[in-house]
């Protein structure tokens, strides 16, 4: 099934944005500033952040300009290594990132709604779970319905995040020292701590190149999606280290650790009870936002798996309105378990355990692609990432650090969530042998 360019560059940029803010830059500083307690390195970190997303953008361009088609990673990986490793990616990322990005984002939802009507915290999961339902149903609608909501959350989301920045600077009178040192527990190293404060901060920008998803529904592609790609990247790094040098302007970082929703104690220490209020409105539109792009953009790889026949037809039908209605409602109800059954924090380990594999293997492809490459480089529409191999080998020795860490630290999860990805290849042997090769789904 050929599916229509509606997309343009703006859109694109826009998912990109929408996606990534969300559950983190509300919900995330106050993980990072327990971590690193030092101003400087708090900042510091937000803009590697940047650097992180914008090397990660870079190859994303390339990969994307290579395969211009529905499922963004999942593609690549098919493209590089077989079926096998596709279909290990695409039943991994409709797991693990879908499902546990949704539900990280829907678990912060949740707390915001029981912060805001003044219920016990062992609700939250209930209101996160309705906001999955929420979310679904706009995008069932159609793909032009889901994108004018993602749009129209995404400035939203924007004004309230420079709102917010702008109310801190003019008002704000902390007493943050910004050359403190930065303390380490007795425990830890300072490589460790650094690693451990990465996932939170990466949290935040995750999402921003989920635009490739959606390369096949992008008008003018291969100029469209690496302007969307570096552009929401360089436009992020700027935000979120503006805002994070607005919360210290307010709460020290001892504060920003204590508090859940830094943004919400930020504005009631300016406001009142009052901005607290107004501000947790806004963060529960802001998480709302990210969750409806995240939906939009990420099932395109569930859909991709089964258009290839690698999944149940079903997950490959698209409405009239041009939405996958089957995968839409499938990638939901797997989020919903996360959200039933963890916390945020918990789901976000998770989460970036299963990242650390999967996005590892879709990095490395690019070494692949330009190995095949012929003497005279890739046809003249692809855009090439400058240092392309030098960037991916960082972005993988990163992840890797991460998920090495994760397990560590978290070692059940870790061992519940490596042993569902190991059976996604026990799964594929049982798949082939019962479902025939009819190649793509009409």
């Amino acid at each position: 099934m050929a599916l229509r360019r509606e997309l343009g560059t703006v859109t694109a940029f826009l998912i990109g944005l929408g996606v990534a803010i969300g559950s983190g830059i509300f919900r995330t500083p106050s993980i990072v500033s327990d971590k690193v307690s030092a101003p400087w390195l708090i900042i510091g970190m937000w803009a590697l952040g940047g650097v992180f997303i914008l090397f990660s953008g870079l190859v994303s361009a390339e990969l994307s300009t290579r395969f211009p088609q529905a499922g963004g990673e999942y593609v690549y990986l098919r493209e590089a290594y077989g079926e096998l490793v596709a279909f290990f990616f695409g039943w991994g990322y409709t797991v693990f990132i879908i499902g546990g990005g949704a539900a990280t984002i829907a678990a912060a939802c949740g707390e915001a709604s029981a912060e805001l009507f003044g219920v016990d915290e062992g609700y939250a999961r209930f209101f996160g779970a309705g906001a999955l339902v929420a979310v679904t149903g706009i995008n069932a609608v159609g793909l032009k319905a889901g994108a004018w909501v993602q749009n129209v959350l995404t400035a939203t989301k924007i004004l309230a995040i420079v709102g917010v920045s702008i109310a801190a600077f003019m008002l704000g009178d902390s007493d943050t020292h910004w050359t403190a040192p930065l303390e380490i527990p007795p425990e830890r190293t300072l490589f460790a701590t650094l690693v451990l404060a990465f996932p939170p901060v990466l949290w935040a920008y995750e999402g921003t190149t989920d635009a490739v998803k959606m390369a096949e529904e992008v008008d003018d592609v291969h100029r469209a999606l690496p302007r969307a790609l570096i552009g929401s990247a360089l436009a992020l790094t700027i935000l979120y280290v503006t805002i994070n040098i607005a919360y210290l302007s307010v709460l020290t970082p001892g504060e920003i650790a204590a508090s859940k929703f830094a943004p919400s104690d930020v504005m009631a220490r300016l406001f009142g009870p009052v901005g607290h209020k107004v501000m947790t409105l806004l963060s529960l539109v802001v998480f709302f936002g990210a969750l409806s792009s995240t939906i939009l953009a990420t099932v395109r790889v569930t859909f991709a798996l089964a258009r290839d026949g690698l999944a149940p037809r079903q997950l490959a039908h698209m409405s009239k309105g041009q939405s996958p209605v089957v995968a839409l409602c499938a990638a939901a109800s797997i989020a919903m378990v996360f959200t039933l059954a963890r916390g945020f924090s918990q789901i976000l380990s998770i989460y970036f355990l299963a990242a650390a594999v999967l996005f590892g293997l879709a990095y490395a492809s690019l070494f692949v692609f330009r190995h095949r490459d012929p003497p005279e480089g890739p046809p003249p529409h692809v855009f090439r990432a400058p240092g392309g191999r030098v960037i991916a080998g960082v972005l993988i020795t990163i992840q890797c650090a991460m998920g090495a860490m994760i397990v560590v630290e978290s070692p059940l999860d870790s061992l519940y969530t490596v042993l569902l990805l190991a059976s996604l290849a026990v799964t594929y042997v049982v798949w082939r042998r019962f479902v025939p090769r009819s190649g793509k789904v009409a």
